[in-house]
């Protein structure tokens, strides 16, 4: 969700020094960092290595977490810019600059203020106030909302955007549970939660960009297990050697008919080419996190002492929606 932003001028500074105009890859720095002096403090603040962009990426809560690690396993995601500031004037499309968009034709980010003003919201844009240069007066300062993830992907189409937003619950896109005392005029805590939301989304429906509304519940908790597990062992086996790897994602490919479990098959490479067994159950995790083998992710446990099933529900499948396109 775009949330507003209680800062102080020289926080506003060093926002706007982070993000306008945010950087690519491992140069990307959040709003706000994943980190105890910048999370809500009643956030359940972390941060992930993300291989492809060779940084951390922050997460403000366990279920952007959640929602981050199954970003991470699409195949199509090459980029990824989270707590992103939403410009308060305009600016170029969000995929502007980047290599993979050189020639094409982005339509314009027109900017939070513009936003309100044909929304008729004018009045829920947060500002601050600031001295005037001259000394004589102070004027405001628009504050910029904070999204939850920009992901940038790419398909047979070529490269677009989709503006993830992320919430515990449904009624979260309603009102806010972290109020420590309850509000005292809870419809105007609604009106204005609500409209956050549409001023976020007709942000980034001027350049294209659909907006994704995303609840816990619906993360399975099994998956998410699954794919933190693969994720946490991966990367050790990103320099092995490729034939060795290549022979690992055939042979564990062939046990999910075979049924043969894939610890037989790690102790048979390891005996082979003399790998440590943790190189080896880094392969493992490697070559299902990368796609390399298929095998069922969201309705069985992963666990190298018992056989690979076939897969029945494909995630990136399942929640397609969540990765596509604006509609033409």
């Amino acid at each position: 969700m775009a949330k507003s932003m209680r800062i102080t001028l020289a926080r506003l500074k060093e926002v706007l020094h982070r993000q306008d105009p945010p950087k690519w890859g491992q140069d990307y720095d959040p709003a706000i960092r994943a980190v105890r002096e910048e999370a809500p403090s009643r956030s359940r603040f972390l941060q992930i290595w993300f291989e492809k962009l060779g940084r951390y990426v922050h997460a403000l809560s366990s279920v952007e977490g959640k929602a981050l690690i199954l970003a991470m396993f699409h195949r199509g995601v090459f980029e990824l810019q989270e707590q992103r500031m939403l410009a308060t004037e305009p600016r170029p499309h969000p995929l502007a600059g980047h290599p993979m968009a050189v020639g094409l034709k982005l339509p314009p980010l027109r900017g939070t203020i513009d936003v309100c003003e044909r929304l008729d919201m004018i009045e829920r844009h947060p500002w601050i106030y600031a001295d005037h240069p001259d000394g004589m007066e102070r004027v405001p300062v628009p504050v910029p909302f904070i999204g939850d993830f920009l992901l940038f992907l790419t398909d047979q189409e070529g490269p677009y955007c989709v503006n993830w937003t992320i919430k515990g619950s449904s009624e979260e896109f309603q009102r806010s549970l972290l109020r420590s005392k309850p509000t005292k005029d809870p419809q105007a805590e609604v009106n204005a939660v609500r409209s956050r939301h549409a001023i976020e989304e007709r942000y980034y429906a001027d350049a294209g960009i659909p907006t994704r509304r995303i609840v816990e519940r619906d993360l399975p908790e099994l998956l998410i297990q699954n794919l933190r597990s693969l994720l946490l062992l991966q990367h050790r086996a990103a320099n092995v050697d490729l034939d060795i790897y290549a022979e690992v994602c055939d042979r564990l490919q062939a046990s999910v008919q075979t049924g043969q479990r894939p610890l037989e098959v790690l102790l048979s490479v390891v005996h082979r080419h003399g790998l440590e067994i943790d190189t080896a159950k880094a392969c493992f995790a490697r070559a299902l996190w990368q796609g390399d083998v298929r095998a069922e992710l969201m309705e069985d446990a992963l666990f190298i002492d018992r056989p690979l099933q076939p897969v029945r529900r494909d995630p990136l499948h399942v929640f397609s929606a969540w990765f596509a396109r604006q509609p033409a």
